[in-house]
This record gives C-alpha cells, structure tokens and sequence, in this order.
C-alpha cells in the first residue's frame, strides 16, 4: 500500500476512534438533547425527505436517532446508522418507546457504508459531518446507496465563508469537542454534492436552534463532557468575541448566562 495512502487511513481510523470515545460516553444526553430533539427541526427534514409509505430510509451518523424516529411513520422502514454503539442502543430504547417497530441498527463509519447500490429512497445526515474523517467519501456513498429520484438531505453546522471567522470558529468548536473535525462552508457543502453527482433542490444558510431559541452555552458544553480547563477557555473566547464573530454566532448574555446560536447549513438534493 502507498505511504500516502497508509497515512490517510491511519488519520481516519484515529478520528474514528475519537468519535466513538466521545460518544460513547455522552449518548443518553444526545436523547435529551433540546438542540438534536428540536420537532421543528426535525419536521423541516421529513418535509425535504418527502417520505412516500413503501420508501425505504437510511439515517447515518443517526446519534440518539431524532431523525430516523422521525422519519419512521411516513415510511416503511429505516435504518439507523452510526459509528457508535451505545449511540445505537439509544435509538433501539427510544424506537422501542415510541412504538416503533420499523427501525433497525447497523453500525459502521459514514466513509464506507455497507449497503448496495441504489438501496434507498431517502439518506439523511443531521448535526454529524462536522466529525466525519472524509467528508467527501461519505457524500459520494450517500450518492451511491441512494436510489434514482432518491432524496439527500444533510444539515450539519457550518463555517462563515470569511476565513478568519472560520478558523476561530472551528477553534472553539475542536476546544470544545476533540472529535470535531471541521465545520464545512456552503460553499464546500455545495462542491461535495456536485462531485458526488446529486441535484441540489434546496438550500438554507441559518442557525441552530433550541426549541426555536437559542442555545444554553453550559448545555452545550456540559452535554459532550468538555475537561473543564477546555470549558474555561471556550467561555473566555465567548466573552472576548469580536463583533463579527458575536454576530456570527448571535451571541448574547442573559442575566450572566451565556446564548448564542450554531451556523447551520441545509442542503436537500435529488440523486439524478
């Protein structure tokens, strides 16, 4: 095997290994998550998916499984996938729950996906490339596991295209969470669809949202378990934002209590 290429797979297999440490530990406070639970967000990515009864759905990176238990009623079945395996017995207890009797499990990385060709009528990703080791591969395998007139539908969080306004978000946002990689612009988000050969429908440049408000910082930080020297400097880096990235973030302070809201990108596409 060529060096490089050794090097590439030794890179993933360590952010994998991260991934699975971080979540690992924090899987029952994804459940209860305000942000990853928010009905108004997850309403918005059945209406993209546009569910058909007899289609079949695959949610990758599903987490706690939000988006997978939200799509279940609309179709016939749905598989939740993640890297993860106590995120995975989350989504079995929460499917369980509710009822649900369509949604099942698979394991694995979003890199390489264990599925045929054309398998699915929907793929969905939500609030999760943002830790993936090749964001690129794992587009190209949502394109090739997704059926001709399937539906793609990612959200994750974004990154301004401004570069020193990037660089210092996705900073804090790898202070905060060791596992994060990289907060992608719109603009990457629009060459990764184009290279995997999917037809953008839809596009939205917004923000994250608690329950349509915004987001309690020490929730954010308390819910990944940040060291609390890493939560320390985060906070500081609020405070000390410069009015660009205050803008950027919508950062505000409430009675000393710290809120902001995460940048957010929505890209729904149809495989052609």
């Amino acid at each position: 095997m060529p060096k490089a290429r050794t090097q590439d797979t030794d890179a993933s297999t360590q952010i994998h290994r991260r991934v699975a440490a971080q979540f690992g530990a924090a899987a029952e406070a994804y459940t209860n998550s305000l942000t990853h639970s928010d009905p108004s967000a997850l309403d918005r990515v059945v209406e993209l998916a546009r569910p058909k009864p007899n289609d079949v759905a695959l949610d990758i990176a599903t987490g706690a499984g939000h988006t997978a238990l939200s799509l279940a009623p609309h179709v016939a079945s749905v598989i939740a996938y993640d890297l993860t395996e106590p995120m995975l017995a989350e989504t079995a207890r929460n499917a369980a729950a509710r009822k649900l009797s369509n949604v099942t499990t698979r394991q694995g990385p979003a890199e390489s996906l264990p599925f045929p060709d054309a398998a699915f009528d929907i793929v969905t990703v939500r609030q999760a490339p943002h830790h993936f080791a090749d964001v690129r591969a794992a587009v190209r395998e949502m394109s090739r596991v997704a059926r001709s007139g399937g539906r793609v539908v990612i959200i994750d969080s974004t990154a301004p295209e401004d570069d020193s306004l990037d660089h210092q978000w996705n900073h804090i946002e790898k202070l905060r969470d060791p596992s994060h990689v990289r907060n992608y612009r719109p603009s990457e988000w629009r060459a990764f669809v184009a290279d995997a050969g999917l037809n953008p429908f839809f596009e939205e440049f917004g923000a994250a949202s608690e329950k349509g408000g915004p987001m309690d910082f020490a929730a954010w930080i308390r819910r990944i378990n940040t060291p609390p020297d890493a939560a320390s400097e985060v906070e500081r880096l609020f405070h000390a934002a410069s009015s660009e990235l205050a803008q950027a973030l919508h950062i505000e302070i409430v009675d000393g209590a710290l809120y902001f809201r995460v940048p957010q990108f929505t890209i729904a596409c149809i495989k052609e």
